[in-house]
Formats: structure tokens, C-alpha cells, sequence
């Protein structure tokens, strides 16, 4: 065989290889969620942790600066958009999953999620509350993007916009407002809380395990690894184990609003009676809680905290912010914000709330508010205030961060917000 024979083989063989794998836009026909390599999952505040290390966004932006572009979705209150590869997806009421290219803000699909898209017709529905319909954020293993909506519905799309499922849970939500849980994939599961939580399998969105016994609320749960199981840490005080449902520790105390914050093995619940503890295998069924710390905060919490560098970082609605040291709690400084931030919102206008969690991107603390306005600070022990920002109508929903750029819903338009 000549040199250049040899060549044109390998290239054949390399071709025929990944035309068997398939890629984002081209699964390939063997293609299924179990069994295809592991991707980075995304969705709620990124990992759940509310950090994007690699992120450095633009600390400006207004109106009339640093927009790079906006695409009007549709209205949503409090969902958040997630990044996958160069495509954004996100939900927008009454129910729509949308696909948007990132380059450039153009929707490249939208799919209804309703009632009349299940294959079996439905009888009993439930009647939606505050929350809405589309308050969770999808989540997506990089090839495959997974929607919850307030309805029951959950359905799983292909980055092309092909559905490979849809099943309607009719369940009642267990919450006054209605659901705001987003859907998490941990451990080759997809979770979802509806009324209480529940295990699908990926490939075909089929029931695998119910935990009655771990109860629906606002705050979304954090997968985790602890002591190589893994896991999913819930606003209800309970440590789960994913394999099987079996809850391994409970009486955490119980988050209404926020999620938990998982860091180094450490779980963190920050509200106003927060605490910190370490668990430990007792039996292979039950793990045994040791509590390191307590402290008492002022304010209501319904945005989650963020910790980093053994710092935590929290915001409670009454406009007061703090920072703990997260070996022993011990609070290490303590703001109030004065808000509303933008001159030029009338003096009548409508109290801002800190319903956004807070988001470390890169080496800055964002903080926002759901009337639009955005705090920009230095990390560290100290209150260091950067900069303030105010964009369009207010957002609800968590900002999410990608390389130089942040993704940000404001009234009915997504913003990607970067330097021109």
C-alpha cells in the first residue's frame, strides 16, 4: 500500500467513525442518552452552584450600552436561560421552549409543550398559580435539553428541535405559589419535584423511582458526590440518594425559597437560621449529620447564596446583604443595599425584589434585582462596590454567563450582553 492510500484509509475509517457517533446536530442512529459519553451538564445558576469560573463578562451595560443584541421570546417571570455549545434554550409562557443562536439572537426553533402535544389526552388538569407555567429552567447534558413546565408536562428535545418525548404528571403542586423547581440530571437521571420527587429515565422520560416522603418546594436541589454516591441535596432538609430514592439524611432544616449550596462535601443552608454540616456514612442506608456552625441572619431569603474561596455570599429581600465565613459562619461584613438603583424610575414605582440569585462569573459578584437593576462587586471580606447597571423592563430569572458574555431576560426580550 502506498503513503498515500494509506492516507486516504485512515481518513475513510476516521470518517465512518464519527458519522457512527453522531454530534449535536447529527445524534447518529445509535445514539441514546444512557449510554453516549458524559457531558457537562448545565442548567439552574449552571451547575446549581452559581458560579462560572471561566466567565468574564462586562461589568457596564444599560439600555444604550454594551447590548449586543436582543430577541423578543415572550414573557417569563423568573426562568432562566441556559448555554449549550452556541445555542441558547429557555422557556416563555404560556408553553414554549425556545432555541436561540448565540452568535447572533436569532430563534432557530420553538416548540409547544401544551396539553394537545401529549400523545394520550388528558381529563384532569391542574389549575396553575402565581409561579405560572414556565418558572423552572431547562436542563441539558450537551446533547439532549430537558423542560419542566408548572403543568406536569416535561418533555425532552435533540439540539434540532426534535422531540423524543413528552408525559404529563398529574400530580398537584404541593406549593401555595405554584412550581418552581427546575429539573436537575444527576447520575444518568433526569429529577424533577413535582408534588414530590421523582426519578425519569433520559432515553424515554419513564417513571424509575417516586420518594413520596420528599416533599415540592420553591428552591431547586443540588446534585452532588459525596463520598463517591451520588446525590441530590433538597431545599426540604434531605439528602437523597440518586440510584434508588433512598433518603440517607434528613432534618437538614428546610430551605421555602432558596436551594442549598453544596461545596467541598460541605452543605450550606443560608436563611435566616443558617448552618452548616458534614455527613458521614453511619450505616450504608443512613448517613450521620455533624453540624459545624449556626448563625442567625435578618431578612427573608429567596434568592440563593453563592460561596467561593471559603466565602459565602448572600442577599435577603429586605435589601440587606452579607458576607460569611464559611469554615465557622462568623459574618465578616454586612450592607444595605439602597435601592431602587435607576434615577430615573418614577418615586411610586413598584418595591424591587431580590428574587434573582447571586452569580460569581469570573473574578465579580452580580447581584440583581427583579426591577433590572444590577450591583457588580469585588469579591473578598469586604463590601467593594464596582459598578450599578439598570437594563429594560426587570428581570425575575438568574442571569447566566458564557466566555465574554451574559444572557439576561428582561420583560419579554433576551439580552446577550457583551462589549461591541
Amino acid at each position: 500500500m502506498t503513503r498515500m492510500a494509506a492516507w486516504k484509509c485512515l481518513a475513510l475509517v476516521v470518517l465512518a467513525f464519527l458519522a457512527a457517533c453522531g454530534s449535536p446536530d447529527n445524534p447518529g442512529k445509535n445514539h441514546n442518552p444512557s449510554t453516549a459519553a458524559p457531558r457537562q451538564v448545565v442548567g439552574w445558576r449552571n451547575d446549581g452552584s452559581g458560579c462560572y469560573p471561566l466567565a468574564t463578562p462586562p461589568l457596564e451595560w444599560s439600555d444604550a450600552k454594551n447590548i449586543r443584541w436582543k430577541t423578543k421570546i415572550g414573557p417569563n417571570k423568573f426562568s432562566s436561560p441556559i448555554v449549550v455549545g452556541r445555542r441558547i434554550f429557555l422557556v416563555a409562557d404560556p408553553v414554549w421552549l425556545f432555541c436561540v443562536d448565540a452568535n447572533d439572537g436569532k430563534i432557530l426553533w420553538q416548540r409547544s409543550n401544551d396539553f394537545a402535544d401529549l400523545p394520550v389526552k388528558v381529563a384532569e388538569r391542574h389549575s396553575l398559580k402565581e409561579a405560572g407555567n414556565t418558572a423552572p429552567t431547562p436542563v441539558s447534558d450537551g446533547q439532549f435539553v430537558y423542560a419542566a413546565f408548572g403543568s406536569g408536562i416535561v418533555a425532552c428535545y435533540n439540539l434540532k428541535g426534535d422531540r423524543q418525548w413528552i408525559h404529563h404528571f398529574n400530580l398537584k403542586p404541593a406549593t401555595e405559589y405554584g412550581r418552581a423547581t427546575s429539573p436537575m440530571l444527576v447520575g444518568g437521571k433526569l429529577l424533577v419535584t413535582l408534588s414530590h420527587l421523582i426519578a425519569l429515565d433520559t432515553k424515554t422520560g419513564r417513571q424509575i423511582w417516586q420518594n413520596k416522603d420528599v416533599p415540592e418546594m420553591y428552591g431547586t436541589p443540588v446534585a452532588a458526590n459525596i463520598g463517591g454516591v451520588d446525590v441530590a441535596v433538597m431545599p426540604s432538609g434531605q439528602i437523597v440518594r440518586v440510584a434508588d430514592g433512598t433518603i440517607l439524611a434528613a432534618d437538614l432544616g428546610v430551605l421555602r425559597f432558596a436551594s442549598p449550596i453544596v461545596h467541598d462535601g460541605t452543605v450550606y443552608l443560608i436563611q435566616t437560621g443558617s448552618s452548616a454540616q458534614r455527613f458521614h456514612a453511619a450505616t450504608p442506608d443512613k448517613w450521620a449529620a455533624k453540624q459545624l456552625w449556626d448563625q442567625e441572619l435578618e431578612g427573608t431569603f429567596y434568592a440563593s447564596a453563592v460561596c467561593d474561596k471559603g466565602l459565602i455570599y448572600a442577599v435577603a429581600n429586605e435589601y440587606k446583604f452579607t458576607i460569611l465565613d464559611a469554615s465557622d459562619g462568623k459574618i465578616l461584613a454586612a450592607r444595605d443595599f439602597d435601592f431602587p438603583i435607576s434615577t430615573g424610575r418614577p418615586a411610586n414605582a413598584e418595591a424591587a425584589n431580590m428574587y434573582p440569585s447571586i452569580t460569581l462569573a469570573g473574578n465579580h459578584l452580580f447581584v440583581f434585582n427583579d426591577q433590572g437593576d444590577a450591583l457588580v462587586l469585588e469579591p473578598g471580606k469586604q463590601y467593594r462596590e464596582l459598578k450599578r447597571n439598570h437594563l429594560g423592563e426587570g428581570h425575575g430569572g438568574v442571569p447566566t454567563f458564557d466566555g465574554k458574555h451574559i444572557y439576561l431576560r428582561s420583560g419579554q426580550n433576551l439580552y446577550c450582553i457583551g462589549e461591541k
